[in-house]
């Protein structure tokens, strides 16, 4: 039941994590396109605090939880799992400079954001679809779970 229930709270972290990133890249990568810093302002303001207040400790809840499942659950030798950890490591950094940008964009410190934000959306999307898959089909594992 212990099991369950972390899982559960882990998944919650998961899509709270997840929606706030997808906004966060979504939102900067329009940024870049359209560069209006002072009309969007009170959007990037506003999407800050929700990545500080929200998005940043669902991430942290995200690793916790799920390390706590890692042990209860005895997954050590997962190969799937291991391969998920880097996933979700990288997705890990690409949210630390993505809230980075924001907090740059919005001190006024960087008026132009790179180019490669416009495929950031669409890499977090692949990234977790692979997780997803990672952990519903548990691939070279020897039994189902």
């Amino acid at each position: 039941m212990l099991y369950l229930l972390i899982k559960s709270f882990h998944l919650a972290a998961v899509l709270a994590w997840v929606g706030g990133m997808l906004a966060l890249s979504v939102v900067l990568a329009a940024q870049r396109k359209h560069a209006a810093p002072a009309a969007g302002e009170p959007l990037l303001t506003a999407l800050y605090r929700w990545d500080r207040w929200i998005t940043t400790p669902a991430l942290a809840l995200v690793w916790v939880l799920g390390l706590t499942l890692l042990v209860l659950g005895g997954w050590y030798s997962a190969p799937w799992l291991w391969t998920k950890f880097v996933i979700v490591f990288v997705l890990s950094g690409l949210h630390g400079n993505q809230s980075a940008s924001l907090r740059r964009l919005l001190a006024g410190q960087r008026t132009q954001l790179p180019g490669s934000v416009r495929w950031v959306p669409g890499i977090t999307l692949a990234a977790i679809t692979a997780v997803a898959l990672l952990v519903i089909l548990k691939p070279w594992s020897a039994g189902l779970t």
